[in-house]
């Protein structure tokens, strides 16, 4: 047995036996590994520890890598580490299957106590070192398992199975259902050519399939039929077993697959009950079993796993896959959840499964398993879905919104040392996330786990005992003072010790100071919203009633004795030092011995005593800039993130409205930095460098509250404000998936706890009110209309002026735009809260109103259908303007333009409404030009303008352009014309297709007609090939990548909801709109723009032009992603005026090596008083990349002369194109590419 010494002082040594592994089947080899004097070693004087074995399998070269299988005992810890659980004894046994015991492995010790961890290595400090082939063959069990007197075969059995077979062919004698009372489900995907119609066949009474048993042990086969009146399951292994086992199904039957077992409703024959929930069922000569069921009583699913009993020991064996066998006795296929159970064999569950099926499913359920159960998610790898789960689960629980005892007790030192160890493995979890949202998330965790304390346990069971026997209170049988709100605590803290006892020792305290009841509960209340109701619940939910009083729990007025008052307030101390882990006090306390120096230890008592000064907030920061080198200590994270809870609440507290600006600037990159030590996001961090760079740099070369200073800045604050927006929308999306999962976990069958609803609702909104980002977004929202009115702004922004200047309808206060107004609604004012810049405006709607952090840019697909249909589009910085708007919802208003930009309204009848109104008119039908025949499945370009009819405006103004003397370019391109998509439905492969889509669209399901055309349509062959010719003659690479999945796409969004809604509100009939496709390279652009050769804005001149230019590709610009485009008027006397500097914080750029973009080109757009732009999609074959701008060094903002020089260029393109298309105004999409040469994309008549 090989002894190695540890490193470091304190001694220590692991020692290694091998041994042939006991057990049924193939025999595995086993290594006992003994840690010793771990106490000792780390001078811990209590309580337990934390500890594994980290371990690799070592190659030749010496090398780490992964087991082939986990042997028992060992999970996954990386790609290539595995970790091994110590126990409280530092003791690991690893049992590796026959064909994966390896020849060496290397590990490190482990040990995570009192907030810290460990790595212990040999003493030579190299890693410790097993000869596990060596130790094998010393030990007498080779790597095979070793010999054995009953070495494992498959059981024999007759070649078939009589009574298997004879129901079989019982079933078919039973006569078949008609064909007229047969209906076939609705067809969802494509149907072979001429093939039969579906009838139903006798095989569909019959379910079967196999499931491999781990260890590669063999396999189980079942079968599954109805036969007069009955449900048959028969079951049979076919497992590597020594001839003395007695095999066994440990079955139990479930409503959903991977639910909790639940009591049968029938035991058939051949069963035995084993408990409430669970059955025996002995497989004869380990072979065959079978169960019969009443069709009535039959399980919906029947999960199960095999016990293996003989002489040498027993065994749970499941399936290969680490799960139970799943059978769907009475479920179909279509029961089947996704990512569920493979091939009827029962899949992994996902970490929200294991989360809803304990806190609704489980009989026996307390916050100590909670706690192992999270200790256990964070020794995984930790992505989104993780954090999210843990961050809602650990905070429904801190909120009382969950249980905390169910039918179970545990032992106050277990639950110490849980919390201590879930502290250590959540500042691991912190540590490795380099995902800014999992950080918050596992922030979030901190704020909600006590901090708990090894030796801390068992000092609170002696420290309540020593209270009673001091002051002569009853215990048990012990005579003395009876108190039965004592007796009854001194249970609970014996047996579920947890954070909500020092909201209950705080409330007794206040009873023994006052001697009023209603003191008690009052601060039991306000310290851990702990109702009586609650206390009352505590005697049924762990712990039995010592009192005899009807299982009142603690819901009892104590005896008043006032001498116990500081005794009680020392146990309080104890309470806080193991449960408190959000308390400041006793985490400054906490972290003694743990701070980088004495001055930061004495910082944050400072801190502590001014907590409620507002100038405290600079002390935080320079607080937790010191400990940001420490945080890998349970504790010190623990108190950062009570200083960044401190921060927040002093700033929420801040009065903005006594600021001064400059006051006000400085508090906002205050904020911003303290948010950066926790968040460290990138993104955030190039916005924090723009605003400092202005606001503390060089000023971007302006003024301080200059007008173009000013603007400068409101652009980075908008950056700023999006990013934080962003990261609060994730969280509360991420936290409210996790709350609505577990309400419906709570409704189903079988759940025997259903959390409020009412707090489940919305607990992903209410968490993300409550980050840092909210009070950022706070300070921003002062900010920025300081700076537009610096500017020369007023806080309204006008895209879009409306017919007459304005509009007049009913106000409506709406979170986004519908598809269409209810009858009779019509004209409605129309105040939302979001837009994506996709959305149609519907008919009726006559204004538009936002807020500012919504504002849409000037040449967004949205913009241009408010100027083509005459709606007033307007976004305003000033919430309490917009506010008033709401609070007159359903009055009929006129909204009015002034000549200066500023928007007002008043109140009007209805009959003075004017005409922009429509009060009653009815939308004008749109006519749309019937397309011919095309002569060619693709057309180049330059047969676009000879075969106009046959392709749309993007394609034919494209070749109808003449760009001089190299001023710009155009894309090489080549077009699928109009009737492709109808052709492909005819096309014999696709025979059915068109059939099917009918009836998918008749169901109103559009996504589902969407996919289906993606999925199943076939491209004819000669599209390929002419495409390929097309684009080759032109100079563009050949085809490459998934792009007849872009060509298919574009025809698919023909049934996207906002092309369906707008074709309705247009009386355009499905049939009547075709689509073309455009197909280019994508430009490797360096900027993107959109020109308006005439400007729309209010109070424009003749000749103006309007100029957006954005970093990167043209589809963040168009599809009004958030942020916004640099805006600028470029006048014919060579003016530039920037309305809007970009804050757009992503950008899009083409893929390395280019790809092929398929635009939309239908027959519905650039009409005559109807744009429809962007109501169709435009794809690229290979994704964009999205890249996170750095605006601080952007050319755009700081380099004024490049800036210019690009603006006039830009209006000259403009002048040229207008002037291609005899002086009509043009809207003009294009990119200025890498190499600084402009390219024109699309041009279509301006509306």
């Amino acid at each position: 047995m090989p002894i190695m010494r540890m490193d470091g002082p304190g001694g220590g040594e692991v020692s290694v036996e091998c041994r042939p592994g006991g057990g049924v089947a193939k025999k595995p080899v086993t290594l006992d590994i003994q840690c010793r004097n771990i106490h000792g070693k780390l001078n811990i004087n209590s309580g337990g520890f934390g500890g594994r074995l980290h371990w690799a399998v070592l190659r030749p070269d010496g090398g780490w890598e992964k087991p082939s299988l986990q042997p028992d005992g060992s999970q996954d810890c990386d790609d290539v580490a595995s970790s091994a659980g110590l126990n409280k004894d530092g003791f690991v046994c690893m049992s590796f299957r026959p064909g994966h015991v390896p020849d060496r492995i290397a590990f490190c010790v482990v040990i995570q106590c009192q907030g810290q961890t460990h790595w212990i290595k040999q003493d030579n400090g190299d890693n410790f070192v097993v000869n596990v082939a060596e130790l094998a063959a010393a030990s007498g069990c080779a790597a095979s398992g070793g010999a054995s007197e009953n070495p494992p075969r498959v059981a024999p059995r007759e070649s078939t199975w009589s009574a298997l077979e004879e129901a079989k062919k019982a079933l078919s004698d039973v006569k078949p259902a008609s064909p007229e009372s047969f209906k076939p489900p609705p067809r969802r995907r494509r149907k072979a050519p001429d093939a039969p119609a579906a009838q139903p066949s006798q095989d569909s009474k019959v379910k079967q399939g196999t499931c491999d048993i781990e260890s590669d042990l063999g396999s189980v086969k079942w079968t599954v039929l109805d036969l007069k009146g009955e449900t048959l399951a028969f079951i049979e292994a076919e497992a590597e077993l020594s001839e003395d086992t007695q095999l066994s199904l440990h079955w139990g039957t479930a409503p959903h697959a991977g639910s909790e077992w639940e009591p049968p409703s029938h035991t058939p024959a051949g069963a035995s009950p084993f408990d409430q929930v669970a059955m025996r069922s002995l497989l004869q000569g380990q072979a065959r079993l079978e169960l019969r069921w009443p069709v009535s009583k039959a399980p919906q699913w029947m999960s199960f796993v095999l016990f293996a009993k003989t002489g040498g020991g027993e065994a749970w064996i499941k399936q290969s896959d680490g799960n139970n066998f799943w059978i769907p006795v009475k479920a179909t296929s279509t029961d089947i959840p996704s990512g569920g159970p493979s091939s009827h064999g029962g899949g992994k569950k996902t970490v929200g499964d294991n989360f809803c099926g304990a806190e609704t499913q489980y009989k026996n359920w307390t916050h100590f398993q909670r706690i192992c159960m999270v200790s256990d998610v964070l020794g995984g790898k930790v992505g989104r879905e993780e954090a999210a789960w843990l961050a809602a689960d650990l905070s429904l629980a801190d909120a009382k919104a969950l249980e905390w005892y169910r039918n179970a007790g545990y032992q106050p030192k277990d639950m110490a040392h849980a919390q201590e160890r879930v502290g250590g493995a959540l500042c691991r979890a912190v540590e490795q996330a380099s995902d800014p949202v999992i950080r918050v998330l596992l922030r979030l965790c901190a704020k909600a786990i006590p901090r708990g304390n090894s030796s801390g346990g068992d000092s609170i069971r002696h420290g309540i005992l020593n209270i009673m026997r001091n002051h002569g209170i009853k215990e048990g049988h012990r005579p003395g003072i009876e108190c039965k709100f004592i007796e009854q605590w001194h249970q609970k803290l014996h047996t579920n010790s947890a954070p909500d006892d020092i909201a209950i020792c705080e409330g007794y305290l206040a009873f023994l100071q006052s001697g009023n009841p209603d003191d008690m509960w009052r601060v039991i209340w306000e310290v851990g919203k702990l109702t009586r109701d609650d206390l009352g619940k505590m005697c049924s939910q762990g712990f039995a009633d010592h009192t005899k009083s009807g299982a009142k729990g603690l819901n009892f007025v104590p005896r008043h004795l006032p001498h116990m008052y500081n005794d009680v307030r020392d146990f309080l101390g104890l309470l806080k030092h193991v449960h408190g882990g959000t308390d400041l006090h006793s985490l400054c306390e906490a972290c003694k011995g743990q701070y980088p120096d004495h001055s930061t230890e004495c910082l944050a008592f400072d801190i502590f005593n001014g907590r409620d000064d507002p100038f405290t907030m600079g002390k935080i920061l320079d607080m937790r800039r010191r400990l940001k080198s420490c945080l890998g200590k349970r504790d010190v994270l623990m108190l950062d993130v009570a200083m960044e809870d401190l921060f927040r609440s002093l700033g929420e507290r801040t009065n903005l409205g006594n600021m001064g600006r400059d006051d006000l600037g400085n508090m906002v990159l205050l904020m911003l930095e303290e948010l950066m030590l926790s968040r460290e996001d990138p993104s955030l961090q190039l916005g924090v460098d723009l605003l400092q760079r202005l606001m503390q740099g060089d000023h971007g070369g302006q003024e301080r509250w200059s007008v173009e200073w000013c603007k400068m800045v409101h652009a980075a604050c908008d950056r700023l404000g999006l990013t934080c927006a962003a990261c609060a929308d994730q969280i509360a999306e991420l936290l409210q998936g996790c709350a609505d999962k577990l309400n419906e976990s709570g409704k189903k069958p079988g759940a025997v706890f259903q959390p409020d609803s009412k707090m489940l609702d919305t607990f992903g909104e209410e968490k993300a009110r409550c980050l840092s980002e909210r009070v950022v977004a706070q300070f921003l929202k002062h900010l920025m209309p300081q700076l537009r009115r610096a500017a020369g702004l007023g806080p309204w922004e006008v895209v879009s002026t409306g017919q007459g200047g304005g509009g007049s309808g009913t106000i409506q206060a709406m979170a986004s735009l519908p598809m269409e107004l209810a009858e009779g609604q019509a004209p409605v004012i129309a105040v939302v809260q979001t837009m994506t810049g996709w959305e149609d405006i519907p008919a009726g709607i006559t204004a538009v109103l936002l807020p500012a952090g919504q504002a849409v840019d000037t040449l967004s697909h949205v913009a241009i259908r408010a100027r083509n249909q005459q709606v007033l589009l307007a976004s305003c910085d000033e919430e309490d303007k917009l506010e008033d708007l709401r609070k007159n919802s359903g009055r009929f208003v006129r909204v009015q333009v002034s000549a200066s930009g500023d928007v007002s309204w008043k109140a009007i009848e209805k009959t003075n409404a004017g005409p922009s109104t429509t009060l009653d008119k009815a939308t004008p039908k749109l006519t749309v030009p019937k397309p011919p025949e095309p002569p060619k499945v693709v057309l180049p370009i330059s047969e676009f303008t000879k075969h106009s009819k046959c392709l749309g405006g993007k394609s034919l103004h494209l070749a109808e352009l003449q760009p001089k003397d190299g001023a710009y370019s155009i894309p090489v391109s080549a077009t699928v014309p109009y009737r492709s998509f109808e052709k492909a439905l005819s096309f014999a492969p696709n025979e059915g297709i068109k059939d099917e889509l009918d009836e998918i669209l008749a169901s109103g399901d559009l996504a589902e007609a969407r996919k289906f055309i993606i999925d199943e349509l076939e491209v004819q062959p000669e599209i390929e090939a002419e495409l390929t010719k097309a684009l080759a003659a032109q100079g563009a690479p050949a085809l490459k990548g998934n792009w007849q999945q872009a060509l298919k796409g574009v025809w698919a969004s023909k049934w996207t909801d906002r092309a369906v809604s707008s074709r309705k509100q247009m009386s355009v009939p499905d049939d009547a709109l075709f689509l073309a496709v455009l197909v280019q390279p994508i430009v490797p652009a360096a900027y993107a723009f959109v020109i308006h050769t005439q400007s729309p804005l209010p109070g424009a001149k003749q000749g103006d032009q309007l100029v957006e230019v954005c970093v990167g590709l043209g589809e963040s610009l168009v599809s009004n992603s958030p942020g916004r485009a640099l805006s600028a008027t470029v006048g014919s006397d060579g003016s530039c005026t920037v309305h809007v500097y970009p804050s757009k914080p992503d950008g899009v750029f083409a893929p390395e090596g280019g790809t092929l973009i398929f635009r939309s080109d239908s027959n519905g757009e650039d009409l005559e008083g109807f744009a429809g732009a962007g109501l169709y999609d435009s794809i690229t074959v290979e994704n964009c990349l999205h890249r996170q701008v750095a605006y601080a060094d952007e050319a755009l903002l700081f380099d004024v002369n490049f800036r210019e020089k690009l603006l006039k260029s830009l209006y000259q393109l403009g002048q040229q194109v207008q002037a291609n298309f005899n002086g009509s105004p043009q809207d003009i999409e294009g990119a200025v590419h890498a190499d600084g040469k402009l390219v024109v994309t699309q041009s279509r008549p301006q509306v």
